[in-house]
């Protein structure tokens, strides 16, 4: 890896130019003007204006360095099929939808990694992944429904980990007019739903005391001292006040579909039954769909969606996840399955917080940007994601708050 690597990674051509490889990357690179290797171990990046959120930024997925020249020979969409990197291991298989196979790059610069191979493999119903697990066939398993988490502990051999995430579950709805008779621009209908849910009782059934329900969205004790444990949920369960919301809104009994990506989170679509039936209660027609894969659930029409991404941070700082994430070039508002458009209170306010440099304006900014998503409601997050993982008891493993399964370093070690 070289400086110029590096430049090329986070420069114009890839993420942030006119038309850029990888038009995503202008999210992460708002306000680049010159990323410039100037030696051969410094690389420095000119914004518009100062940017705070520089390092923040270098820690995600735009700071994984891609090799140039290897890059360009192959083009994005190879790239994307074999990544070459400085990992400690090296793509030997992929097949969307099937498995990954790694095998062991013993010039790591940290040393040869512990397992020879890696290989993940797409085994969708539970019961499978719990047989291969018991019976030695697989060394590790992912995604365990809650309620079957006591049956794997106890078999023999199995260890059951845990891991509360970095980010929230969540749902989004489709305020565009997209199918043309979408009830759901209308937002006395979001709202009213939000308020039908009634979703500490569907935590605490699913998941017990291993997590929680923001009642407020972005506010979040992820965000430090932008964080306020006393604010006021402003669309609480209540049954009835959600009724009169949705009579305002002149919904008809209309079907409303939505789209869940089949086990993507533990229990979502346990909860997503539970929810039919509470909006049911209030008279909203709710079909959940389960389907095998994102490219079907970015299919329009819908109504509502799971959200791949989620919710990420910044630690200490809602940056990323209220604006980054529902911005002006975010996926949400951008791709063809976009699912709203920002209200010009929601832009000016987003303006003024990324602008912001004293953590006082920064925090009066934030302040009016939720006011301005709330006043919208396009989105509604669910609980703290709980992820889980069984695997051999011989085998010892960290597990990560961010839901990656690190092999290597101190992450693994397998047995002498």
């Amino acid at each position: 890896m070289t400086a110029e690597d590096l430049a090329f990674t986070l420069g114009p051509e890839r993420l942030w130019g006119e038309k850029p490889f990888e038009p995503r990357g202008k999210t992460f690179t708002a306000g680049f003007v010159r990323v410039e290797a100037v030696d051969d171990l410094t690389v420095e990046i000119e914004t518009e204006a100062e940017d705070p959120y520089i390092p923040g930024k270098l820690t995600g997925y735009i700071g994984f360095v891609v090799p140039k020249a290897h890059y360009l020979e192959v083009g994005v969409d190879a790239f994307g099929q074999a990544p070459v990197g400085t990992g400690p291991y090296r793509v030997a298989t992929f097949r969307s939808g099937e498995v990954l196979e790694l095998e062991a790059f013993d010039e790591y610069w940290d040393g040869p990694p512990p397992a020879a191979r890696v290989i993940w493999r797409i085994v969708p119903e539970f019961a499978g992944r719990m047989a291969g697990l018991v019976s030695g066939e697989f060394d590790f398993m992912v995604n365990i429904p809650t309620d079957q988490e006591p049956q794997l502990e106890s078999y023999d051999g199995v260890t059951v980990t845990r891991a509360l995430a970095n980010n929230y579950s969540a749902f989004a709805f489709n305020t565009r007019p997209d199918p043309e008779d979408n009830p759901l621009v209308d937002v006395n209908l979001r709202k009213g739903m939000v308020q039908a849910i009634d979703m500490d009782a569907i935590v605490q059934a699913l998941f017990g005391d291993n997590t929680f329900h923001p009642d407020v969205p972005f506010n979040f004790p992820e965000y430090g001292d932008f964080y306020r444990p006393d604010m006021e949920n402003p669309l609480p369960y209540d049954p009835d006040a959600a009724r009169e919301k949705i009579a305002a809104s002149g919904y008809d009994g209309q079907v409303l579909d939505w789209y869940i990506t089949r086990q993507f989170y533990p229990n979502y679509e346990a909860a997503a039954e539970i929810m039919v039936e509470m909006w049911r209660q209030v008279g909203v027609n709710v079909r959940a769909e389960i389907l095998d894969n994102f490219e079907l659930v970015y299919t329009r029409p819908y109504h509502m969606m799971n959200m791949s991404m989620s919710t990420d941070f910044i630690p200490g700082d809602p940056y990323q996840p209220l604006w980054l994430d529902w911005g002006p070039t975010s996926s949400r508002a951008t791709a063809q399955w976009k699912t709203w458009d920002p209200t010009p209170e929601y832009l000016a306010a987003g303006r003024e917080f990324e602008a912001a440099i004293t953590f006082e304006e920064r925090r009066a900014a934030f302040e009016k940007l939720r006011e301005a998503w709330l006043d919208v409601y396009p989105g509604y997050y669910l609980w703290k994601s709980v992820y889980n993982w069984a695997h051999r008891s011989d085998i010892e493993w960290i597990a990560r708050p961010d839901g990656e399964m690190r092999m290597f370093g101190d992450y693994l070690t397998l047995p002498a």
